[in-house]
């Protein structure tokens, strides 16, 4: 009779997490900006120093001007903060070697989430494609909420070579 319980309750649990990741994943998929942040995030380059400043201000400037916020950026942070590995209203810039494994991958965003809002981000990025064209305004679009976009052009598109400077949602 115990494990008759035990199991029953295990069940349950495995059935509602898989049903409540099911649903987060759904949600993602059909919304392009499933999260939103509360207060404007703050940005770090724990990367390290070739990791391209003007680069980052030109991603920074990208979604400002389409009505992002942003709290304000650190260049070059203190160890302390970059010994952590997330926090709370921060978006992290990292390497990641990883990444290398898998070729196609240039770069990835890890959103820590509740419910549908951003509680913080860390960006990976594969050594030497911190300073691709493009690459930082689409992590930093992740990183600020928003989902791929399959329209070719488009600065959310999942394929590099794909990619362009546009930004319009597909309801726009």
């Amino acid at each position: 009779r115990t494990r008759f319980k035990v199991l029953t309750i295990l069940v349950a649990f495995i059935a509602g997490f898989g049903s409540g990741v099911g649903l987060k994943t759904a949600y993602e998929a059909i919304s392009s900006k499933p999260y939103y942040w509360k207060s404007p995030p703050i940005i770090v380059n724990c990367y390290g120093e070739d990791f391209s400043e003007p680069q980052l201000v030109r991603a920074i400037s990208y979604w400002t001007l389409r009505g992002q916020s942003i709290g304000f950026y650190e260049h070059k942070p203190s160890k302390k903060t970059c010994e952590n590995e997330w926090l709370e209203g921060f978006i992290i810039l990292r390497r990641s070697d990883l990444l290398d494994r898998d070729e196609s991958t240039l770069a990835n965003t890890r959103r820590y989430t509740s419910l549908t809002r951003m509680k913080g981000a860390v960006i990976y990025y594969t050594p030497g494609t911190q300073n691709l064209d493009m690459i930082n305004e689409h992590e930093l679009g992740h990183a600020l909420g928003f989902s791929h976009v399959e329209v070719v052009g488009n600065i959310m598109h999942p394929l590099y070579h794909k990619m362009g400077r546009d930004f319009l949602l597909p309801t726009e």
